[in-house]
C-alpha cells in the first residue's frame, strides 16, 4: 500500500513534468515539492544515491526558478528570455565521459560505506539525472532524451523495491518525456509558435 508521502509525491511529480513539457516557471516550485517528498522515501528503501540525488534536484529548482523568471516580463512560457535551445556537442562529450566515473565512484561509496542496495546501477541513474535536470535548467532539448532513457531505467528498480506506485509514477514520466521532446522540438524548430 502506498504512503501518503508517495501519493502526494506522485501527484506533485506528474504536475511538475506537466508543467515542464508547457515551459511554465512553476514547474520548479511543485519539483521542489515533489523531491523533498522522494528525498525521505527513497531514504526509508536505502536508496541513498536517489535521497542524495532529490537534495541536488531541490537545488536545481531553486536554480531553474532563478533563470526562467529572471528578466521576464511574466510567467508565461513565452515571455521568458531563455528559449529552447540545443547543445554543443563538446557539451555532450564532456558530460559523457564524466557520467562513468562519476557513476562509478559514487557507486563505490556507497558499496563500501553504506547499506545501500544497487549503489552501482543507483549511482548511474543519478549522475545521469543530474546531468538531464541542469540541462532543464538552461531548457536545453538534450534533456527530454536523458530523461526518456532514466525513467525507464528507474522503472526496473522502482519494481524491484516494490515502490509499485513510483514505477507507474515514472511510466507516465516516461510517457511525458517522450510528448514533452515532441512539443519542445516543435517549438525549438519555430520559435515564435506559442504552445503552452
Amino acid at each position: 500500500m502506498p504512503s501518503i508521502i508517495e501519493i502526494i509525491g506522485f501527484l506533485s511529480g506528474i504536475l511538475g513534468v506537466y508543467l515542464t513539457i508547457k515551459r511554465s516557471p512553476f514547474c520548479w516550485p511543485i519539483s521542489a515539492i515533489n523531491v523533498l517528498l522522494y528525498c525521505f522515501l527513497f531514504y526509508t528503501e536505502k536508496l541513498y544515491a536517489d535521497a542524495g540525488l532529490q537534495l541536488v534536484f531541490f537545488s536545481f529548482s531553486i536554480y531553474g526558478w532563478i533563470l526562467w523568471t529572471r528578466n521576464a516580463q511574466s510567467y508565461k512560457p513565452d515571455d521568458s528570455p531563455l528559449q529552447i535551445t540545443k547543445s554543443g556537442q563538446l557539451d555532450i562529450m564532456i558530460l559523457v565521459c564524466c557520467l562513468i566515473p562519476l557513476a562509478g565512484a559514487l557507486g563505490y561509496v556507497l558499496d563500501q560505506f553504506t547499506d545501500a542496495d544497487l549503489s552501482y546501477y543507483d549511482s548511474i541513474l543519478a549522475i545521469m539525472s543530474c546531468w538531464g535536470q541542469y540541462l532543464q535548467t538552461k531548457k536545453r532539448i538534450e534533456h527530454w532524451y536523458i530523461w526518456i532513457i532514466v525513467d525507464a531505467m528507474y522503472i526496473v528498480l522502482y519494481l524491484q523495491k516494490e515502490l509499485m506506485l513510483t514505477a507507474v509514477l515514472y511510466g507516465v514520466f516516461l510517457v511525458m518525456a517522450v510528448q514533452g521532446s515532441i512539443i519542445w522540438k516543435r517549438v525549438l524548430r519555430s520559435p515564435t509558435k506559442n504552445l503552452a
